[in-house]
């Protein structure tokens, strides 16, 4: 048995009047075994008093396995517009931002995407267009106590930014807060934070679909006319899932939104990503506390598409497939050529997947060119198109059609005889499709 279950199910109290009841029960049968011997008149009798003590077995084994369910069943929390999902056995009081606000800043405009509050830090998301892009922001709680937050991971394209806003430790916000930007004049942005819920299960979250291993679950809710749907997982533990293909991984196999009536639905994203806010909370103090127990889902993404005008009663919604790394490493080592090029018949295996150097190629004194064959195959479950080099900056070249690698470049010295590496991080496309019928009057029924 596992020891987790076993030390769940010695946790259990059995209540004293049960066991006096069984106690008595077992006595009973013996007594009535006993006169069965000495009169086979009482042999009906003894065999009803059997029964009884069996159906009693029954139904006290019933209720200790439903206690034991209720023992080993853990809570879970989901964060709206940060994408994650913590996983406890007593869940703890947190206050999350439901739903994105928009505010018009500099003739450009900042969405605060997500915010969740809990005893071990505070994190929100944020991003915007055509401002500039935040360092720092205050928050303000309802008794007016002020707390700075600085800025963490960022990224940003041309005209967008998104970002993280984070603090360690415990803070006194719930209820109705204030989120200032200094400006000139400051931008003062309301909004209201609610206690996050629980759940029992995945399930219990939104429609949840399960291909080749890969459990996804779609969280969907309405905000005005605009459907926002979360994507959630449950995977192995070797396994993190990077892309979900919201953009698409291979040409048009991409995520796809259709309703009843044949309508395709535009897909739009805000520039923060969940796995933004997922770096910092993974490596924030948190994941210390709960090392022990499986804490947060793989990172979610978020999209949002706008809802039919017509009565549509359902929403279809198709991944194809999806882009995930495995925790897995290899070391190699390679003989330079003492020429520019050599082939090569070198293999190697990571995550159960062969990789076959055909080719190296010295290129200008300083650099080794490694050429790769990944056996990509598009029938097949799985593929393995990538993987990085430890502790070493490197170049790489892609087949424009499959996506896989075709060759890394990366530094030696001159004159070396061998090159030794760490492969890592291999990248794999798992292929489903996972599909979701989002009935309107369960998720988009009522506009906000």
């Amino acid at each position: 048995m596992n020891n987790n279950i076993k030390q769940e199910i010695d946790k259990i109290e059995i209540p004293p009047q049960l066991h006096l009841r069984s106690q008595m029960g077992i006595k009973q049968a013996k007594l009535e075994q006993v006169e069965s011997r000495q009169s086979m008149k009482r042999w009906t009798p003894r065999k009803t008093i059997v029964a009884l003590v069996v159906a009693f077995i029954l139904i006290t084994t019933a209720i200790f396995n439903t206690q034991v369910i209720a023992a080993i069943q853990k809570a879970l929390q989901y964060f709206p517009g940060i994408g994650m999902v913590v996983e406890e056995e007593i869940p703890q009081e947190r206050y999350v931002l439901k739903e994105p606000i928009t505010t018009e800043v500099e003739g450009g405009f900042v969405v605060i995407t997500g915010m969740v509050v809990e005893d071990e830090m505070t994190v929100i998301t944020m991003s915007g267009e055509n401002t500039t892009r935040l360092q720092s922001i205050k928050i303000i709680n309802e008794e007016g106590i002020e707390y700075n937050l600085e800025s963490g991971v960022t990224s940003s394209t041309s005209g967008q930014w998104g970002g993280s806003f984070w603090q360690q430790g415990k803070l006194d916000l719930k209820g109705k807060v204030q989120i200032i930007i200094e400006d000139n004049p400051e931008i003062i942005i309301p909004l209201t934070l609610t206690k996050a819920e629980t759940y029992n299960s995945y399930q219990d979250m939104g429609e949840t679909d399960t291909k080749n291993g890969v459990t996804i679950t779609a969280i969907a809710s309405r905000i005005g006319g605009t459907a926002r749907i979360s994507l959630v997982s449950q995977v192995p533990q070797e396994i993190k899932i990077i892309n979900f293909g919201i953009q698409g991984i291979h040409g048009d196999q991409k995520i796809d939104v259709i309703d009843e009536k044949g309508n395709r639905h535009e897909i739009k994203q805000f520039m923060v990503s969940s796995s933004i806010a997922s770096e910092h909370y993974v490596s924030s103090p948190i994941s210390e506390l709960n090392r022990s127990k499986p804490l947060l889902s793989s990172p979610a993404n978020e999209f949002y598409f706008e809802l039919s005008d017509s009565d549509v009663p359902t929403y279809n919604l198709t991944i194809p497939e999806i882009n995930v790394t495995y925790n897995d490493k290899v070391k190699i080592s390679l003989d330079i050529p003492s020429d520019t090029t050599a082939d090569s018949d070198k293999t190697f295996e990571i995550a159960g997947f062969p990789v076959k150097i055909t080719k190296l190629e010295v290129v200008d004194k300083d650099q080794l060119r490694m050429y790769v064959d990944l056996n990509f195959n598009e029938e097949a479950t799985e593929s393995l198109i990538n993987f990085k080099i430890d502790a070493q900056s490197y170049m790489g070249k892609f087949n424009e059609h499959t996506k896989a690698l075709e060759y890394l470049q990366f530094d030696i010295k001159p004159g070396s005889k061998v090159m030794k590496l760490t492969i890592n991080d291999p990248e794999v496309v798992i292929r489903g499709p996972w599909n979701f019928e989002l009935p309107t009057n369960k998720y988009f029924g009522t506009d906000k």
